[in-house]
């Protein structure tokens, strides 16, 4: 019994740094089956942010994030279908500056620590090439 968990614990190894390679070669696609195969939470949540932050495709992350029982960004991504939907709904009858107030006060935008990073680097490299010239 204990030699089968061991088995069972190499190959999901095996697994897990094969979708890692795939990952990191820019196969998503490739590497989402073995980290589901492996039940490897981090690697479907990579993926899942993927989908959501660069490919802009909120439904597909929406299904990984459910696998792994992510419910922040599930009730984020629900917030937003909710908000989109309410807009169709209801039209664009207000001011452009209504419905920003709107979807600031609807919606409470979550930034990915990645994307803060990424924004926070950028500036910082403007106000040194400002304070250059």
């Amino acid at each position: 019994m204990k030699q089968e968990a061991c088995v069972e614990q190499k190959e999901r190894i095996l697994l897990i740094r094969k979708g890692n390679e795939l990952y990191n070669s820019g196969r998503y696609d490739e590497a989402i089956k073995l980290y589901l195969k492996a039940n490897y939470h981090d690697g479907i949540m990579r993926v899942a942010d993927y989908y959501y932050y660069d490919l802009k495709q909120p439904l597909v992350a929406l299904k990984f994030y459910r696998l792994i029982n992510r419910k922040d960004r599930i009730e984020e991504i629900n917030q937003r279908i909710v908000f989109a939907f309410n807009k169709m709904l209801s039209g664009n009858t207000k001011k452009e500056e209504d419905s920003e107030k709107d979807l600031q006060q609807e919606i409470e935008v979550k930034i990915h620590p990645k994307l803060k990073i990424l924004a926070e680097e950028i500036i910082r490299d403007n106000e040194s090439n400002e304070e250059k010239k």
